[in-house]
């Protein structure tokens, strides 16, 4: 009986997701886990062919570690759990500041990989795999939908954003990252995986705006990805972990400064 993963049971796209994750995995990686689909697509394919510890972040007892700890044991998966309080976070913001500037969210993305870099480097890992560029492949942010909506060329935007994300949000994530001497690693970057998707008519890639990415969610089911994680709607990292609720706090607090707010150049003009 051929493997759930196994070529002859994998269409092309799911193969080369499959292939693109297994080209990022190194004997001492790690996985950055929310418990979403994303991260957990890449900790399942991971999985069966290295020895990998999953690494959450969270503020109390949030969504995304509830469920990030019932899909560690379904399965069979290390999991560690990175408890952020606030002093904490504000000496990672902090940190962070200094590395590079940026918006609110652009710095509340860079607190959440400063804790889970952190914790890859204290545990040994030299690499950890991210979920980042699944948004821009798989259409996954409610901006796209927006844009949509307001009858702007979405191809063409979700190329853009694509080509750019390696100088914007992938620079932010490696400069963290370096300090600690981990280097990220983007499946879902992948250049054959992402031509691929591109061929892919836009309306596969689309569905009501809610649990959103219905073609990474099919391929995911190839792979075997448990169900859990196929059926749970986008939330970003800071939301689901409760970091982004915690930050708010320190912000109205006066404990952290308040930050712009990010909106893209092509919402903006339209």
């Amino acid at each position: 009986m051929a493997s759930p993963l196994g070529p002859a049971s994998l269409s092309p796209l799911a193969t080369l997701l499959r292939d693109s994750i297994e080209r990022a995995l190194d004997p001492q990686a790690t996985v950055a886990f929310s418990g979403g689909l994303d991260s957990t697509t890449i900790a399942w394919a991971a999985k069966q062919k290295a020895d990998i510890t999953l690494i959450t972040i969270s503020v109390g007892k949030s969504p995304d570690l509830e469920v990030a700890q019932q899909l560690a044991t379904e399965m069979g998966m290390r999991l560690q759990v990175v408890e952020l309080g606030p002093d904490q976070v504000i000496r990672d913001f902090q940190a962070c500041q200094t590395l590079m500037s940026g918006s609110a969210t652009e710095i509340e993305l860079m607190t959440a990989t400063y804790a889970l870099a952190r914790e890859c480097h204290r545990l040994g890992g030299q690499v950890m795999l991210m979920g980042s560029g699944a948004e821009e492949v798989f259409v996954g942010y409610h901006k796209y939908y927006e844009a949509l909506a307001r009858g702007l060329d979405l191809d063409r935007i979700l190329l853009e954003e694509y080509r750019t994300l390696p100088q914007r949000d992938l620079a932010r994530t490696r400069a963290v990252c370096q300090k600690f001497g981990v280097e990220p690693r983007f499946p879902f970057m992948d250049e054959s995986l992402a031509q691929a998707v591109r061929t892919v008519p836009l309306a596969e890639k689309l569905d009501d705006g809610v649990a959103k990415k219905p073609l990474l969610r099919k391929l995911a089911a190839e792979l075997g990805v448990p169900e859990l994680a196929l059926r749970r709607p986008k939330k970003a990292m800071q939301y689901g972990s409760g970091l982004h609720k915690l930050m708010q706090r320190l912000v109205k607090e006066g404990r952290l400064p308040r930050l712009p707010s990010r909106v893209p150049e092509w919402l903006e003009k339209s």
